[in-house]
């Protein structure tokens, strides 16, 4: 059985339909960017205190590469999931973790 539904109640629901999409979108680029950018910032920061000291040069070198890498990976997926393009300028605020303890490992 199909019910009608009026045009303000088609555009309400259309809404609500919109609406549930933000939030979910909204809950799971926060997930990203806490999990897995958290990764790029807990690395920095241990290479920051006492990864010069612990590893040799070269290592440190790597893994501050892999700092931005995994910033950058997770700034477009953050872009990607609210339907932007993952080739934006925006996608370089992955390299921030990166580039604060560059002063500090370079």
């Amino acid at each position: 059985m199909t019910v009608s539904r009026t045009p303000e109640q088609q555009a309400y629901a259309a809404a609500d339909e919109r609406s549930l999409d933000f939030v979910q979108r909204l809950i799971a680029s926060s997930a990203i960017g806490l999990f897995i950018g958290s990764l790029a910032v807990v690395l920095a920061g241990y290479l920051v205190v006492s990864g010069v000291d612990d590893l040799p040069r070269d290592s440190v070198i790597g893994l501050w590469v892999m700092t931005g890498v995994i910033g950058l990976v997770t700034a477009a997926a953050v872009l990607v999931l609210h339907r932007r393009a993952w080739y934006s300028p925006w996608v370089l605020l992955g390299l921030l973790p990166a580039a604060v303890s560059a002063y500090w490992i370079l």
